[in-house]
C-alpha cells in the first residue's frame, strides 16, 4: 500500500513538472519578449503588416521569360559527354 502511494505521488510529482517546465517556458519567452520591446521602447508589438500590392503581371512574365532564357543558355552550354 505504501509503494503504490509512493508510485502514485511520483507520478503526480512528474505531471506537475512538466506542466512547471511548461509554465516556467512561457514564462521566460514572455520575459524576453518585454525586455526586446522595453529596448525598441514600444508599449506593446506593432501590428502585423497589411499584404503589399500584388506584384504587377507584365513584371511576372519578364521575369518568367528570363528565367527560361537563363535555363536554355544552359543546356546549350553544358558539355556533351
Amino acid at each position: 500500500a505504501v509503494l503504490l502511494a509512493a508510485l502514485s505521488a511520483a507520478r503526480a510529482l512528474s505531471t506537475c513538472r512538466t506542466l512547471d517546465l511548461e509554465a516556467a517556458r512561457l514564462k521566460r519567452i514572455e520575459a524576453v519578449r518585454g525586455q526586446i520591446l522595453s529596448k525598441l521602447r514600444l508599449p506593446a508589438p506593432p501590428p502585423d503588416p497589411e499584404p503589399g500590392p500584388g506584384l504587377p503581371e507584365d513584371v511576372r512574365a519578364l521575369y518568367n521569360s528570363t528565367r527560361e532564357l537563363l535555363r536554355q543558355r544552359a543546356r546549350l552550354r553544358e558539355p556533351e559527354d
